[in-house]
């Protein structure tokens, strides 16, 4: 990456700054999108939230906003033709799906040749007057979610090394923002939900302050910290007034997350997660996320906690082990390389040596029918295994 100016630098930070004040995905499109034209000195910006990666791209949702006598407009017409499917002749797109790229430019990913005798250009950039794109995707664990395309006129020049740069920053952090912002909906809903109703929610939710101190829970995050906090009796404790213990583990990672963003690299975080394997067959998946809801600029972050019990998928198991075979054990491992474990960390996980980790592996790939980590992935997410 280029070495980019200090003022730059400034600019990155505030911008996602403010998006992380966002309580609502309305708010933030509203936010970064004028913002960015003007740090890129965009005449248009466009933002998709997309589903169905990586078989079928679906735009579930997209705005854009364009330059209007220097003042960014929302625009209420092309994003209808965006989200109909007009965008995914986007040559760009086609490559960020097949790519592990972080920014991709007209003139490097395509040449400026094919790009205009591209239909999608002459039908539908060209008639807009625009010309040169950036195309930021926004991925999560190698997951397309959306992206953020950035437009010039053919009268600008093209982005140079220095806006490259700035995009890569922002678009690392925006993806954490956006899933931040997910997660926020998912507790205000889930706070509606429990005016009318007193059944479990299948995750627990969990929001602590910069002491780490619970200032909003769920029940089902109460009773997965109860449960690996097993050193405190229930009994003694009133959930009413949430008297809960935080178990280790969260208070750890929540640490290592504060530690990591007095590091100069804090712009590039990402959240903590570990899966808790416990000694009766229990798993929880644990994922601990940095967020700022806070009007002064001077502040310790909030922390948001997902906690998921993945011990009623003895369902999805019994699947597993009857459709292909598998033995408790091959089950465990697909687990672990679905989370993207290392060869070594399963080993360690599993308390099993790497060659008998190698030749778990090796037989899961014959039962299944796969030849690497993506095609398990992929064979296991098109069956809705992990739903």
């Amino acid at each position: 990456m280029a070495t980019i100016t200090r003022r730059d630098y400034l600019d990155a930070f505030n911008l996602i700054y403010h998006a992380n004040r966002c309580e609502d995905m309305d708010g933030l499109v509203g936010t970064i999108c004028p913002s960015m034209m003007q740090m890129f000195h965009a005449e248009c910006v466009t933002f998709q939230l997309i589903e169905g990666y990586p078989r079928h791209v679906k735009i579930v949702e997209s705005r854009s906003f364009k330059s209007d006598d220097l003042s960014p407009v929302e625009d209420k017409y092309n994003p209808s033709l965006y989200k109909d499917g007009y965008y995914q002749q986007s040559p760009l797109l086609k490559e960020a799906i097949s790519s592990s790229k972080n920014i991709f430019k007209i003139g490097d990913s395509i040449s400026l040749r094919d790009w205009e005798s591209s239909d999608f250009y002459n039908e539908f950039i060209s008639p807009q007057h625009l010309y040169w794109e950036m195309f930021l995707p926004l991925r999560r664990k190698n997951n397309l979610e959306g992206m953020i395309t950035l437009w010039r006129s053919r009268k600008q020049p093209d982005y140079k090394t220095n806006d490259l740069s700035k995009a890569e920053i922002l678009t690392r952090h925006l993806m954490l923002t956006v899933n931040n912002i997910k997660k926020i909906s998912n507790i205000n809903n889930l706070k509606q939900q429990l005016q009318f109703t007193n059944e479990a929610n299948n995750h627990g939710l969990l929001m602590l302050d910069h002491k780490l101190k619970p200032i909003y829970s769920n029940t089902k995050s109460r009773e997965i910290c109860l449960y690996l906090f097993s050193r405190i009796q229930p009994d003694s404790l009133d959930l009413e007034k949430g008297e809960f213990p935080i178990p280790s583990c969260i208070i750890s990672d929540c640490c290592d997350l504060l530690n990591l963003l007095k590091a100069e690299e804090r712009l590039t975080l990402w959240p903590k997660e570990r899966i808790i394997f416990a000694d009766n067959g229990k798993r929880f998946r644990i994922e601990c996320s940095l967020i700022w809801k806070t009007d002064r600029l001077i502040t310790l972050p909030h922390f948001l906690v997902t906690l998921s019990d993945l011990t009623n998928k003895e369902s999805l198991e019994a699947t597993l082990q009857a459709r292909f075979c598998l033995s408790r054990r091959e089950v465990d491992i697909v687990y672990c390389i679905i989370e993207g474990m290392s060869y070594g960390e399963i080993a360690e996980k599993l308390y099993i040596s790497k060659l008998t980790v190698h030749t778990h592996i090796k037989n899961i790939y014959r039962k299944l029918g796969v030849k690497n980590k993506i095609e398990l992935f992929r064979c296991v997410q098109s069956t809705s295994w992990l739903m």
